[in-house]
């Protein structure tokens, strides 16, 4: 698998950003959640959305 270019997620992320907007906060956890599951299953890897998903917790908890 490859990286994505850093113009492309940035982009990415100003989509991201666009769609939270729309659906409202009080939707955010399960867009997120639902994103997650359908990226989970197009990479097909279950070792490298685990490692994704520590990534992602990293700094994020108390402690």
């Amino acid at each position: 698998m490859t990286d994505m270019a850093f113009e492309d997620l940035e982009k990415t992320y100003d989509r991201l950003a666009e769609v939270l907007d729309e659906v409202g906060e009080e939707k955010h956890a399960l867009l997120l959640a639902k994103l997650v599951m359908i990226l989970a299953h197009k990479i097909g890897d279950p070792e490298e959305v685990e490692q994704a998903l520590l990534n992602a917790r990293e700094g994020l908890l108390d402690g």
